[in-house]
């Protein structure tokens, strides 16, 4: 059986530690000491799960370790044991040293075993809410920074629409009728894409992962096909495959990476330079596929290589720079992979991002 669980003992009394230990051994990893000390270094170095502590020692009471070790330690389900019937000595255990119950000694063999039961049960309810607290408070997190997001994207594509209304309003020719047109249907896209990419996002976060053998170069390939085109800059993908065995993921999720990453590369290429190179390279095996793309583009300010992942509000920086990245590294995250930004202003920037075969 493996011992997934860890218990320490505090007692100044060693036939106590070793009648302790002998009780749990073969089922958890029981740690006992006579020093307060030690116990406290026990703590720093091993991820304890119950903490029991004889309230009656010459050192320090089981109520004053318990109170001492509170503020580093909060996780641990903390248990008294005390041969004493001092209600005192409880009332501060439960006040000052917030512990689950406390134990009389001599103890009972079988009411011993339920309680450090009862106790991991409540440790693995607790590190449960905790999780979901923390999910929870991401979550918020996220829906704030969209929210606002939203606002200030949405803001730029309303206004040009508007001004190209206003050219048709007063349109004099054919040219200003083209203008307005184009300006209409490039906004309209944009505002189609950015409400994509809050939908991928939630979808992101809602659905499981799905799992159907992915074809990766017909894949990117299709990505390719569909990637937005900049029509200032001429473009060159060169793609290179090293594909071995079958490969199981989730295409949707995978497509998603692709498009944002591909679309960036695509539309913020440097405009100064007469044509911009993109490189694709897949190397799949039966644990995981890396993906490598590499463009020649204007690539990333320093200062913005460490924000790259957040949602960012600039209205200079084109259009994917709000959540197109932070979505990115969000379906990345769920699919327990890996993601990692190279950049260099003037050179371009390299994307490297893995994700396993769930074959």
């Amino acid at each position: 059986m493996s011992k997934s669980y860890n218990i320490l003992y505090l007692d100044d009394e060693e036939q106590n530690l070793v009648s302790f230990q002998a009780l749990f051994r073969r089922k958890y990893n029981v740690f006992t000491t006579t020093s307060a000390h030690e116990a406290v270094e026990i703590l720093s170095k091993n991820e304890i799960h119950i903490i029991f502590s004889d309230q009656k020692m010459p050192e320090v009471s089981g109520v004053e370790f318990f109170e001492t070790i509170l503020p580093d330690f909060p996780y641990p389900v903390r248990v008294l044991l005390t041969g004493y019937a001092d209600l005192e000595a409880v009332i501060d255990a439960i006040n000052k040293g917030q512990v689950y119950r406390y134990v009389p000694k001599p103890w009972d063999t079988n009411d011993l075993e339920i309680c450090v039961e009862n106790a991991l049960d409540k440790y693995r309810r607790e590190q449960e809410l905790l999780r979901k607290s923390k999910e929870l408070d991401h979550f918020n997190n996220a829906l704030e920074q969209f929210v606002f997001s939203t606002s200030q994207e949405l803001r730029g594509p309303a206004d040009s629409i508007i001004h190209a209304a206003k050219m048709l309003e007063r349109s004099g020719g054919e040219s200003d009728l083209r203008s307005a047109i184009e300006t209409i249907l490039t906004e309209a896209n944009r505002i189609k894409e950015f409400g994509e990419q809050i939908n991928q996002y939630y979808q992101n976060a809602e659905v499981e992962i799905a799992k159907e053998e992915v074809n990766l170069e017909a894949l990117v390939n299709d990505v390719i096909r569909r990637a937005q085109h900049n029509p200032s800059v001429e473009h060159t993908i060169r793609t290179e495959f090293n594909l071995n065995g079958i490969f199981v993921s989730d295409k949707t999720r995978l497509r998603i990476i692709l498009q944002n990453i591909i679309n960036n590369a695509v539309q913020y290429a440097d405009d100064s330079k007469e044509s911009n190179q993109i490189a694709i390279s897949v190397v799949q095996n039966d644990e995981k596929v890396v993906f490598r793309i590499s463009d020649q583009g204007a690539g990333i300010q320093t200062d913005r290589l460490q924000q790259i992942y957040e949602i960012q509000v600039d209205p200079n920086s084109g259009w994917n720079a709000g959540i197109g990245m932070y979505l990115t590294k969000s379906v990345v995250d769920k699919m327990r992979g890996k993601i990692n930004v190279i950049s260099k202003p003037g050179q371009g920037t390299q994307i490297t991002f893995e994700v396993p075969n769930l074959r």
